[in-house]
């Protein structure tokens, strides 16, 4: 062979490959924090911060932040629902408040993931809700109504006993709804090749797909009451089985929670939610560091809750205090019903690590002459007061509120992710990926 004809075989060899890497699909790994404004960003830098120095943490957030996105629904509230926003962002399109993957006529769209299991991609979702609550479900399946439980989970489960299951991976919550007295899945899925797990520590002795992990009846514990690593841990489980394969993934990764602590008005509830995000986006930089050709985008499907950082005019917002509290008020309330309401006050101070004022105690006395379902929410509404004053926290309702929300991106294409853009934007720019 000459020299000349060796060259050239170089470099059409040279050029093959560049063409084959170009071709070579990258991994997607699509985070939501469901529930997280700019607002719930900052309470969480605040509250990691240390005081004394000034210093401001450094947060997995920070290196790729892009632009913010519009949440709007399809109609003319401006303000979404879960439902709808998953819905747009897992399909490029908008819908009506409560719609799963549906359009506003109530027929089924296309998502990211049904796409990419079409062209021979492995697909996954991780999440600390139930894995048929709106996020994943709308990612997954089909549905009119975001709040038909069980049938969202039995058409999950019947595309796995009909031989075409829509995921690979499948963790979070969720058994109840998978073992119900008329149907239990759990016995019914092995049957079909599926692995059921709901034991977190088992998934370390998970190797092979596809998997359903459902580790508690519903929700997960939060993380201030329980696992902060278990969205990390399970994050990090996921990566491990989807990435051991030679096709690229699409592996959705929602803080479910940061929603359920917004809707509750608890800031420590939320703060602790955003860390167990931010310990999961620690597991994603690495493993992207070690897999560049994989692309990740985060965004919020809406923010919740109103949360404002500061109150009732006082330019102060105390995060030690945050950090002081011990338990979600969900878990506080749950305890505190169960026991002699003389002991509410000495529960509480001890729960916030702070020491009740007079109208802290007055406020919890006015409950405990309450009964029922009534006594149940003003204990709740107290104890939001007290840890919201105590912390100089503002909160302006219980449900969603129409603003912006932050979007993030890093790897291949996330030049595209940019400025300001729709919901509906982000999920078509992962389609033509995905195409």
């Amino acid at each position: 062979m000459t020299l000349k004809a060796l060259v050239a075989g170089i470099g059409l060899a040279i050029a093959s490959t560049v063409v084959h890497a170009e071709e070579q699909k990258p991994n997607i790994i699509y985070i939501i924090g469901d529930g997280m404004g700019f607002e719930f960003i900052t309470a969480y830098r605040y509250a990691m911060s240390d005081l004394d120095s000034k210093t401001i943490a450094k947060t997995e957030f920070d290196a790729t932040l892009k632009g913010a996105s519009t949440t709007y629904p399809d109609d003319d509230t401006w303000v979404t629902d879960s439902a709808a926003a998953a819905t747009a962002l897992a399909t490029g399109v908008k819908s009506y408040n409560g719609a799963i993957a549906v359009n506003s006529d109530k027929y089924p769209l296309q998502t990211i993931m049904e796409l990419a299991r079409e062209n021979g991609w492995l697909t996954g979702s991780v999440s600390t809700s139930q894995v048929n609550h709106a996020t994943p479900a709308s990612f997954f399946t089909h549905h009119p109504s975001r709040y038909e439980y069980n049938q969202i989970a039995d058409k999950i489960a019947t595309q796995v006993v009909k031989g075409d299951p829509s995921f690979d991976v499948m963790l979070g919550g969720g058994e109840s709804f998978f073992n119900r007295d008329e149907k239990n899945w759990l016995e019914i899925l092995p049957q079909h090749g599926m692995q059921i797990v709901t034991d977190m520590s088992q998934l370390n002795s998970v190797n092979t797909l596809p998997v359903m992990g459902l580790f508690a009846e519903r929700g997960l514990p939060y993380a201030i009451d329980g696992n902060v690593d278990a969205l990390a841990d399970m994050t990090s489980t996921a990566l491990r089985l989807l990435g051991n394969k030679q096709q690229p993934f699409a592996l959705m990764i929602e803080g479910s929670e940061i929603d359920w602590c917004g809707h509750a008005n608890d800031i420590a509830c939320a703060v602790h939610e955003m860390d167990g995000l931010n310990r999961a986006l620690k597991v994603v930089r690495e493993y992207r560091e070690n897999n560049p050709n994989t692309l990740v985008v985060m965004t919020a499907d809406h923010s919740t809750g109103g949360l404002t950082i500061g109150r009732d005019g006082d330019y102060a917002w105390y995060s030690d205090r945050v950090m002081n509290i011990e338990s979600s008020i969900a878990y506080m309330s749950k305890e505190m019903l169960g026991m002699d309401s003389g002991k509410w006050a000495e529960y509480v101070a001890n729960k916030v690590n702070f020491e009740l004022t007079q109208e802290y105690i007055d406020e919890l006395a006015i409950v405990a002459e309450q009964e029922g379902e009534e006594r149940e929410d003003a204990l709740h509404q107290a104890l939001v007061y007290i840890t919201a004053d105590i912390t100089g926290t503002g909160w302006t309702t219980s449900g969603h509120t129409g603003v912006d929300v932050p979007i993030f991106a890093t790897g291949p294409y996330s030049e595209n992710f940019v400025g300001y853009m729709d919901n509906t934007d982000i999920g078509k720019q992962l389609i033509k990926v995905v195409k």
